[in-house]
Protein backbone atom coordinates (compact mmCIF):
# COMPACT_ATOMS: atom_id res chain seq x y z
CA UNK A 1 0.00 0.00 0.00
CA UNK A 2 1.54 3.49 -0.85
CA UNK A 3 -1.06 5.24 1.23
CA UNK A 4 -0.25 6.35 4.91
CA UNK A 5 -3.29 5.82 6.86
CA UNK A 6 -4.23 8.28 10.06
CA UNK A 7 -5.54 7.11 12.91
CA UNK A 8 -7.04 8.99 15.74
CA UNK A 9 -7.55 7.46 18.98
CA UNK A 10 -10.61 8.47 21.66
CA UNK A 11 -9.72 7.20 24.85
CA UNK A 12 -6.13 7.34 26.26
CA UNK A 13 -6.19 4.54 28.47
CA UNK A 14 -4.83 1.09 29.06
CA UNK A 15 -5.93 -0.57 26.04
CA UNK A 16 -4.80 2.50 23.84
CA UNK A 17 -1.38 1.97 24.60
CA UNK A 18 -1.23 -1.30 23.03
CA UNK A 19 -3.20 -0.29 20.41
CA UNK A 20 -0.52 2.58 19.62
CA UNK A 21 2.45 0.65 19.97
CA UNK A 22 0.62 -1.83 17.39
CA UNK A 23 0.55 1.04 15.16
CA UNK A 24 3.83 1.69 15.11
CA UNK A 25 4.78 -1.80 13.72
CA UNK A 26 2.49 -1.59 10.93
CA UNK A 27 4.11 -0.29 8.29
CA UNK A 28 1.22 2.46 6.47
CA UNK A 29 -0.05 2.99 9.52
CA UNK A 30 0.69 6.44 11.74
CA UNK A 31 -0.82 7.84 15.03
CA UNK A 32 -2.29 11.40 14.05
CA UNK A 33 -4.52 12.31 16.42
CA UNK A 34 -5.77 10.77 20.13
CA UNK A 35 -8.52 13.21 22.33
CA UNK A 36 -9.35 12.61 25.90
CA UNK A 37 -11.53 14.99 28.04
CA UNK A 38 -8.34 15.31 30.60
CA UNK A 39 -6.53 17.11 28.00
CA UNK A 40 -3.14 16.46 30.00
CA UNK A 41 -3.72 13.29 29.46
CA UNK A 42 -3.90 13.03 26.03
CA UNK A 43 -0.86 15.22 25.47
CA UNK A 44 1.58 12.71 27.66
CA UNK A 45 -0.08 10.12 25.53
CA UNK A 46 0.85 11.52 22.36
CA UNK A 47 4.48 12.30 23.76
CA UNK A 48 4.24 8.87 24.30
CA UNK A 49 3.49 7.43 21.07
CA UNK A 50 4.16 10.24 18.75
CA UNK A 51 0.89 11.22 17.89
CA UNK A 52 0.83 14.86 15.86
CA UNK A 53 -2.36 16.52 17.76
CA UNK A 54 -3.80 16.46 20.74
CA UNK A 55 -7.98 17.24 21.07
CA UNK A 56 -10.04 17.84 24.50
CA UNK A 57 -12.79 16.82 22.85
CA UNK A 58 -13.74 14.15 21.12
CA UNK A 59 -16.01 16.12 18.87
CA UNK A 60 -12.97 17.91 17.48
CA UNK A 61 -10.99 14.40 16.94
CA UNK A 62 -13.94 13.59 14.74
CA UNK A 63 -14.39 16.42 12.53
CA UNK A 64 -10.22 16.68 11.48
CA UNK A 65 -10.24 15.95 8.20
CA UNK A 66 -6.95 14.49 8.27
CA UNK A 67 -7.95 11.15 10.11
CA UNK A 68 -9.09 8.30 8.33
CA UNK A 69 -9.96 5.95 10.61
CA UNK A 70 -10.94 6.20 14.73
CA UNK A 71 -9.90 3.44 16.84
CA UNK A 72 -12.74 4.01 20.07
CA UNK A 73 -11.00 2.83 23.56
CA UNK A 74 -13.12 4.64 26.00
CA UNK A 75 -15.17 1.95 28.87
CA UNK A 76 -17.93 0.17 27.14
CA UNK A 77 -21.10 1.89 27.71
CA UNK A 78 -19.67 5.16 26.03
CA UNK A 79 -18.78 2.67 23.05
CA UNK A 80 -22.34 3.86 21.24
CA UNK A 81 -21.91 7.84 21.90
CA UNK A 82 -18.24 7.95 20.26
CA UNK A 83 -19.09 5.55 17.71
CA UNK A 84 -22.16 6.96 16.47
CA UNK A 85 -20.46 10.81 16.56
CA UNK A 86 -17.52 9.34 14.43
CA UNK A 87 -19.74 7.43 11.59
CA UNK A 88 -21.71 10.97 11.64
CA UNK A 89 -18.26 12.80 10.65
CA UNK A 90 -18.14 9.56 8.22
CA UNK A 91 -14.86 8.44 9.70
CA UNK A 92 -14.02 4.65 9.28
CA UNK A 93 -14.34 3.63 12.94
CA UNK A 94 -12.65 0.16 14.98
CA UNK A 95 -14.23 0.00 17.91
CA UNK A 96 -13.13 -1.99 21.28
CA UNK A 97 -15.01 -5.01 22.19
CA UNK A 98 -17.90 -5.49 22.98
CA UNK A 99 -19.17 -2.82 20.41
CA UNK A 100 -21.80 -1.79 22.57
CA UNK A 101 -23.29 -3.14 25.81
CA UNK A 102 -27.20 -3.64 24.55
CA UNK A 103 -27.90 -5.12 21.02
CA UNK A 104 -30.19 -2.31 20.38
CA UNK A 105 -27.29 0.36 20.88
CA UNK A 106 -25.05 -2.56 18.75
CA UNK A 107 -27.71 -2.27 16.10
CA UNK A 108 -28.11 1.54 16.02
CA UNK A 109 -24.06 2.07 15.23
CA UNK A 110 -24.48 -0.59 12.16
CA UNK A 111 -27.28 1.31 10.80
CA UNK A 112 -25.46 4.49 11.08
CA UNK A 113 -22.75 2.83 9.25
CA UNK A 114 -24.38 1.41 6.74
CA UNK A 115 -26.71 4.79 6.23
CA UNK A 116 -23.31 6.87 6.19
CA UNK A 117 -21.42 4.07 4.09
CA UNK A 118 -18.54 4.12 6.50
CA UNK A 119 -16.88 1.53 7.64
CA UNK A 120 -17.18 -0.29 10.85
CA UNK A 121 -15.71 -3.14 12.75
CA UNK A 122 -15.53 -4.86 16.19
CA UNK A 123 -11.85 -5.08 17.56
CA UNK A 124 -11.94 -8.17 18.13
CA UNK A 125 -8.10 -8.70 18.02
CA UNK A 126 -7.94 -12.49 18.51
CA UNK A 127 -10.01 -13.30 15.66
CA UNK A 128 -7.36 -12.35 13.54
CA UNK A 129 -4.19 -14.08 14.80
CA UNK A 130 -2.47 -17.05 13.52
CA UNK A 131 -3.80 -19.44 16.14
CA UNK A 132 -7.24 -18.57 15.48
CA UNK A 133 -6.74 -19.18 11.39
CA UNK A 134 -5.41 -22.42 11.67
CA UNK A 135 -7.56 -23.15 13.86
CA UNK A 136 -10.91 -22.30 11.80
CA UNK A 137 -8.49 -24.39 9.01
CA UNK A 138 -8.26 -27.26 10.31
CA UNK A 139 -11.84 -27.69 11.33
CA UNK A 140 -12.89 -26.79 7.75
CA UNK A 141 -10.50 -29.74 6.15
CA UNK A 142 -12.54 -31.64 8.43
CA UNK A 143 -8.98 -32.63 11.15
CA UNK A 144 -11.59 -33.48 13.88
CA UNK A 145 -14.29 -34.85 12.34
CA UNK A 146 -18.05 -33.87 12.88
CA UNK A 147 -17.88 -30.80 15.47
CA UNK A 148 -19.65 -31.50 18.79
CA UNK A 149 -17.96 -29.95 21.73
CA UNK A 150 -16.34 -26.31 22.50
CA UNK A 151 -14.97 -25.37 26.05
CA UNK A 152 -13.32 -21.96 26.93
CA UNK A 153 -12.58 -19.87 29.73
CA UNK A 154 -11.32 -16.58 30.72
CA UNK A 155 -11.05 -15.66 34.41
CA UNK A 156 -8.30 -13.41 36.58
CA UNK A 157 -8.57 -11.95 39.43
CA UNK A 158 -9.56 -8.12 40.68
CA UNK A 159 -9.40 -6.50 43.43
CA UNK A 160 -12.95 -5.13 44.43
CA UNK A 161 -13.35 -1.51 43.79
CA UNK A 162 -16.93 -0.64 43.13
CA UNK A 163 -15.76 2.39 40.89
CA UNK A 164 -14.14 0.76 39.22
CA UNK A 165 -14.35 -0.41 35.55
CA UNK A 166 -14.20 -3.74 36.37
CA UNK A 167 -17.59 -3.33 38.55
CA UNK A 168 -19.00 -0.14 38.11
CA UNK A 169 -22.33 -0.93 35.78
CA UNK A 170 -22.18 2.69 34.49
CA UNK A 171 -18.58 2.27 33.09
CA UNK A 172 -19.90 -1.61 31.90
CA UNK A 173 -18.65 -3.88 34.91
CA UNK A 174 -19.02 -7.24 34.86
CA UNK A 175 -16.28 -10.56 33.93
CA UNK A 176 -18.94 -10.93 30.53
CA UNK A 177 -17.98 -7.81 29.07
CA UNK A 178 -14.78 -7.21 29.68
CA UNK A 179 -13.09 -11.20 29.43
CA UNK A 180 -16.05 -13.32 28.69
CA UNK A 181 -16.30 -11.52 25.53
CA UNK A 182 -13.25 -14.10 24.41
CA UNK A 183 -14.94 -17.11 25.32
CA UNK A 184 -18.11 -16.53 23.63
CA UNK A 185 -16.51 -15.33 20.53
CA UNK A 186 -14.96 -18.55 20.06
CA UNK A 187 -17.98 -20.51 20.42
CA UNK A 188 -19.95 -18.09 17.97
CA UNK A 189 -16.89 -18.30 15.53
CA UNK A 190 -17.02 -22.01 15.52
CA UNK A 191 -20.70 -22.92 16.10
CA UNK A 192 -22.82 -19.97 14.99
CA UNK A 193 -26.30 -18.70 16.57
CA UNK A 194 -27.42 -21.47 19.16
CA UNK A 195 -30.75 -22.83 19.52
CA UNK A 196 -30.80 -22.22 22.96
CA UNK A 197 -28.68 -21.03 26.09
CA UNK A 198 -28.61 -21.65 29.68
CA UNK A 199 -26.13 -19.07 32.06
CA UNK A 200 -25.63 -18.62 35.91
CA UNK A 201 -24.41 -15.77 37.14
CA UNK A 202 -22.71 -14.19 40.86
CA UNK A 203 -23.17 -10.57 41.46
CA UNK A 204 -21.39 -8.64 43.03
CA UNK A 205 -22.76 -5.73 45.10
CA UNK A 206 -22.88 -3.35 42.68
CA UNK A 207 -24.58 -5.48 40.40
CA UNK A 208 -21.80 -6.54 37.97
CA UNK A 209 -21.16 -10.08 37.56
CA UNK A 210 -17.93 -11.66 39.14
CA UNK A 211 -18.55 -14.50 37.44
CA UNK A 212 -20.81 -15.95 34.34
CA UNK A 213 -21.33 -19.21 32.89
CA UNK A 214 -22.95 -20.62 30.35
CA UNK A 215 -24.06 -23.36 27.68
CA UNK A 216 -24.99 -23.00 24.36
CA UNK A 217 -27.76 -25.73 23.33
CA UNK A 218 -27.52 -26.61 18.91
CA UNK A 219 -30.49 -28.62 17.49
CA UNK A 220 -27.42 -30.61 15.56
CA UNK A 221 -26.08 -31.65 19.10
CA UNK A 222 -23.49 -29.01 19.37
CA UNK A 223 -22.53 -27.64 23.03
CA UNK A 224 -20.46 -24.76 23.95
CA UNK A 225 -19.38 -24.11 27.46
CA UNK A 226 -18.19 -20.71 28.15
CA UNK A 227 -16.89 -19.56 31.70
CA UNK A 228 -16.00 -16.09 32.55
CA UNK A 229 -14.70 -14.30 36.02
CA UNK A 230 -12.92 -11.37 37.55
CA UNK A 231 -12.52 -13.03 41.19
CA UNK A 232 -10.97 -16.14 40.17
CA UNK A 233 -7.75 -17.33 38.28
CA UNK A 234 -8.94 -19.79 35.36
CA UNK A 235 -7.09 -22.11 33.19
CA UNK A 236 -7.49 -20.48 30.15
CA UNK A 237 -7.71 -23.05 27.98
CA UNK A 238 -10.16 -23.85 24.75
CA UNK A 239 -10.81 -27.03 23.73
CA UNK A 240 -12.65 -28.11 20.44
CA UNK A 241 -14.07 -31.29 19.82
CA UNK A 242 -15.17 -33.25 17.54
CA UNK A 243 -16.63 -37.30 16.35
CA UNK A 244 -12.53 -37.89 15.74
CA UNK A 245 -10.55 -35.93 17.90
CA UNK A 246 -10.01 -32.48 20.22
CA UNK A 247 -7.98 -29.17 18.82
CA UNK A 248 -6.89 -27.53 22.09
CA UNK A 249 -5.78 -23.93 21.94
CA UNK A 250 -2.80 -23.65 24.54
CA UNK A 251 -3.06 -20.74 27.34
CA UNK A 252 -3.49 -18.17 27.10
CA UNK A 253 -5.83 -19.41 24.30
CA UNK A 254 -7.29 -15.79 23.02
CA UNK A 255 -3.80 -14.78 22.74
CA UNK A 256 -1.76 -18.29 22.33
CA UNK A 257 0.86 -19.38 19.64
CA UNK A 258 0.25 -22.97 19.85
CA UNK A 259 -2.29 -25.21 19.24
CA UNK A 260 -2.07 -29.57 18.75
CA UNK A 261 -4.72 -32.08 17.95
CA UNK A 262 -5.12 -35.19 19.64
CA UNK A 263 -7.11 -38.34 18.24
CA UNK A 264 -7.81 -40.76 20.99
CA UNK A 265 -4.95 -40.64 23.28
CA UNK A 266 -2.20 -39.37 21.02
CA UNK A 267 -0.86 -35.73 19.83
CA UNK A 268 -1.11 -36.12 15.93
CA UNK A 269 0.20 -32.45 15.31
CA UNK A 270 1.55 -29.27 16.90
CA UNK A 271 1.29 -26.03 15.38
CA UNK A 272 3.70 -23.40 16.66
CA UNK A 273 2.06 -19.80 15.27
CA UNK A 274 4.02 -16.84 17.36
CA UNK A 275 2.70 -13.37 16.49
CA UNK A 276 4.95 -11.01 18.50
CA UNK A 277 4.47 -9.47 20.93
CA UNK A 278 1.83 -7.36 20.68
CA UNK A 279 -0.87 -9.42 18.00
CA UNK A 280 -2.79 -5.74 17.86
CA UNK A 281 -1.30 -5.17 14.91
CA UNK A 282 -3.09 -8.09 12.44
CA UNK A 283 -6.62 -6.48 13.28
CA UNK A 284 -5.26 -2.85 12.38
CA UNK A 285 -4.30 -4.41 8.46
CA UNK A 286 -7.55 -5.75 8.36
CA UNK A 287 -8.76 -2.37 8.28
CA UNK A 288 -6.45 -1.18 5.99
CA UNK A 289 -6.80 -4.10 3.82
CA UNK A 290 -10.40 -2.81 3.69
CA UNK A 291 -9.99 0.62 3.50
CA UNK A 292 -8.11 -0.23 0.27
CA UNK A 293 -10.55 -2.28 -1.32
CA UNK A 294 -13.24 0.67 -0.49
CA UNK A 295 -15.25 -2.00 1.99
CA UNK A 296 -17.82 -0.61 4.82
CA UNK A 297 -17.09 -4.05 6.84
CA UNK A 298 -14.51 -7.12 7.16
CA UNK A 299 -15.72 -10.35 5.66
CA UNK A 300 -13.61 -12.04 8.56
CA UNK A 301 -15.46 -10.22 11.55
CA UNK A 302 -18.74 -8.61 9.63
CA UNK A 303 -21.56 -6.48 11.46
CA UNK A 304 -23.77 -9.49 11.56
CA UNK A 305 -21.23 -11.62 13.88
CA UNK A 306 -20.89 -8.43 15.74
CA UNK A 307 -24.69 -8.04 16.29
CA UNK A 308 -25.22 -11.80 17.10
CA UNK A 309 -22.18 -11.66 19.64
CA UNK A 310 -24.34 -8.75 21.13
CA UNK A 311 -27.35 -10.29 21.40
CA UNK A 312 -25.92 -13.37 22.87
CA UNK A 313 -24.50 -11.50 25.43
CA UNK A 314 -27.62 -9.28 26.45
CA UNK A 315 -29.63 -12.62 26.36
CA UNK A 316 -26.71 -13.67 29.08
CA UNK A 317 -27.16 -10.82 30.90
CA UNK A 318 -30.78 -10.44 31.06
CA UNK A 319 -31.05 -13.72 32.47
CA UNK A 320 -29.65 -12.34 35.35
CA UNK A 321 -30.71 -8.76 35.60
CA UNK A 322 -27.96 -7.47 34.75
CA UNK A 323 -28.32 -3.73 32.05
CA UNK A 324 -26.26 -1.04 31.33
CA UNK A 325 -27.14 2.67 30.96
CA UNK A 326 -25.73 4.08 27.85
CA UNK A 327 -23.39 7.47 28.83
Amino acid sequence: MSKIYKWGIIGPGKIAQKFAAALALVPDAALHAVASRDKAKAADFAAAHNAAVVYDSYESLAADEAIDAVYIATPHTFHHAHAMLCLQHKKAVLCEKPMSVSYASTLAMVEAARQNGVFLMEAMWSRFLPIIEKTLQLLQEGEIGTLKYLRADFGFTAPFNAGSRLYDLKLGGGSLLDVGVYPLFLALLVMGKPDRITSFAHLATTGADESTSALLYYKNGMMANIHSSIVSQTPITAEITGTDGTITLERPWYKGSAIHVRKKDNITQRFALPYGDNGFEFQIIEVHDCLEKNKTESDRMPLGFSLLLSSVMEEINQASNISYPLQ
